[in-house]
């Protein structure tokens, strides 16, 4: 890793008999108080939750460090920044160019560092929060020159909201047993340290698939994170993933967590949390295989209701938490009670489990709420659930909305980036990093077809791969070991799995995709003066309905076990009509379809 954490000698920051201590003028307490009180109680504003503010560093921050020098010619810079008021601080640097052996050193009190070296790939960052009022920043170079910059120095006013122990006494370690069929996913979900100009909130999100099954770091989160925050506001993000409990009790002691620095905002919906559906697409800028079994989630955007779930979120800035639902979600419009089918919401109810009742607070905002298959159908916008009113429903804005109905632009959607193959799925599953040596691909010439007809699958799969299985549910042939299977042909409606399986000498990957291929009947001509043709496949007449409907809505003919013909078709005679616009109804097996005739 570029950036890590290590263990330093605490007696070494304790003695700063000569070291410079910049004091800066105490945070405005009233203000950030103030601010707190508006966010617990605004909940249909939808604010996250502030945990302080920055402080901007003089562009003469050189000055008030001190230089010292080793014995074998090694340059030392070190500073420190103390403000008395200050539960937890951290740190925003810029124009970092470290050569070879520079090393940069960021220590809080209880010892633990951040270090950061000439492999960092980053020009800027902001660190995770270090306990306590003061910071040491040290400096190690062969040059007596800074090869960055300190722009802010962030201030943590809130005991309450400092981060680690912080969340009410309700929620549930992640490895509850509440937990156990996610314990893959949970792995995808991570703290986010906000910055929005000189505002620090804590908000949570996730990691997200793509068609592409290409790794890409796409997080989710809600756009009221951070909704004003600049380019170089998101560039110094921290995303703090694995911070969690080893089991499920809550720890005495804070932890470990892998942290990765630094996004950039790809898309997110309009401002306006009662018009469209709150969330934020970030690209992750440093390689996610630095996390340990990082997941990238599955997504459904059917917008069907599921019957049970979970979120998993980091309350207060606090570890890993899960909460659980049992009852139907329910469409509604934002902060509304009220069911409504074109709702752009899903209200959920949280339910009592083995080990409490769970909820959400401030800093779950941006949460994904899943459903038991493990797949995001929402972002966590705000609500009225606590520890104290565990009863009271959360709304979460819907996936499926997120899709493409907030606008078509790319900025505006998920669709754009998700969907990169355009496959169309309505689901998709999730997938760990992978560490293997080979990635399974693919996609299609076109998924949407009508009975009889041929799909050519293309195979974009990735390493030495010794070994592929393909399986096409009712298709013909329905498996291949190729790496091109050739011509698929699917002689029944309906919407069918895809699976691809490829093996190396060393390791396998996997890749499905959940009714991918559309199998619909076909009805030609469109445009007749006395016959149409139904192609029917492989069915059984006893098994296909057909109904001709006029403009008006009447049924004027109804064919039940109809003649097949040798191609496999059905002739309908639409010659004892009158001219006009017709609706074929098909019946094949309980798979409709529908197409329209106009009879001249």
């Amino acid at each position: 890793m570029s950036l890590c954490f290590n263990y330093a000698d605490a007696q070494s920051y304790v003695s700063r008999d000569l070291i410079p201590v910049n004091t800066f003028k105490s945070v405005d307490t009233i203000f950030l108080e103030k601010n707190f009180k508006i966010n617990s109680s605004a909940k249909a504003e939808a604010n996250p939750l502030q945990i302080g503010s920055t402080i901007s560093m003089v562009n003469n921050f050189p000055e008030k460090g001190r230089w010292s020098a080793t014995e074998d010619r090694c340059f030392i810079w070190e500073l420190i920044v103390q403000n008395d008021d200050a539960q937890a601080m951290n740190i925003y640097l810029s124009d970092l160019n470290l050569k070879a052996d520079d090393l940069l050193f960021v220590y809080g009190t209880t010892g633990k560092a951040l270090l950061i070296d000439s492999k960092c790939e980053l020009n800027e960052l902001g660190t995770s929060v270090f306990e306590g009022g003061i910071l040491k920043i040290v400096f190690k170079s062969d040059e007596k020159y800074l090869s960055f910059k300190i722009d802010e120095i962030g201030i943590i006013g809130s005991k309450s909201n400092r981060d680690f122990g912080d969340a009410a006494y309700c929620q549930l370690p992640v490895n509850c047993p509440e937990c156990d069929d996610y314990q893959d996913i949970k792995t995808g979900i991570a703290r986010i340290l906000v910055k929005q100009e000189s505002s620090l909130f804590w908000c949570s999100g996730s990691l997200v698939n793509n068609t592409s099954y290409n790794r890409k770091a796409y997080f989710l989160t809600a756009n009221h994170c951070g909704k004003n925050s600049t380019e170089e506001d998101y560039s110094k993000w921290v995303f703090d993933f694995n911070f969690e409990s080893a089991d499920c009790d809550k720890p005495l002691f804070e932890p470990d967590k892998n942290t990765i620095y630094g996004s950039t905002l790809l898309s997110h919906a309009p401002d306006e949390v009662n018009a469209y559906s709150d969330f934020k697409l970030l690209l992750l800028k440093q390689n996610i295989s630095s996390v340990p079994n990082a997941y990238f989630i599955g997504w459904d955007r059917s917008n069907i209701a599921p019957e049970n779930g979970v979120t998993i979120h980091h309350p207060q800035g606090d570890i890993k938490m899960i909460s659980t639902y049992n009852s139907a979600v329910v469409s509604t419009q934002y902060y509304n009670k009220n069911e409504d089918p074109e709702g752009k919401y899903w209200k959920v109810n949280w339910s009592e489990t083995q080990n409490g009742h769970g909820a959400t607070e401030g800093g779950s905002s941006g949460s994904p709420l899943l459903n038991s298959d493990g797949q995001i159908i929402g972002t966590l916008t705000g609500g009225d659930a606590s520890c104290q009113f565990p009863d009271d429903p959360d709304w979460y804005g819907k996936f499926s909305y997120h899709w493409e109905s907030n606008g078509n632009d790319s900025t505006k959607n998920l669709k754009y980036w998700l969907d990169p193959l355009e496959t169309n799925l309505e689901a998709l599953d999730g997938k760990s990093i992978n560490t293997s040596d080979v990635t399974a691909a693919f996609t299609c010439n076109n998924p949407n077809i009508t009975i009889g007809s041929g799909i050519e699958f293309t195979n974009l799969s990735q390493g030495d791969i010794i070994e592929y299985n393909w399986y096409f549910e009712s298709g013909d042939p329905e498996t291949s070991n190729q790496r091109e299977p050739g011509t698929i042909r699917y002689y029944r409606p309906g919407d069918f799995d895809v699976k691809l399986s490829v093996k190396s000498a060393t390791g396998s990957d996997e890749i499905l995709f959940k009714k991918y291929i559309k199998v619909g009947s076909q009805v030609f001509p469109s445009f007749t003066s006395n016959s149409v043709y139904v192609r029917v496949g492989s069915i059984p007449a006893d098994e296909i309905e057909i109904s001709v409907v006029s403009s008006s809505g009447n049924i004027v003919q109804a064919i039940t076990n109809p003649e097949i013909l040798g191609n496999n078709t059905v002739k309908i005679d639409l010659s004892g009509n009158r001219a006009g616009l017709y609706v074929i109804k098909v019946n094949i097996a309980g798979f409709i379809h529908y197409s329209k005739v106009i009879l001249i």
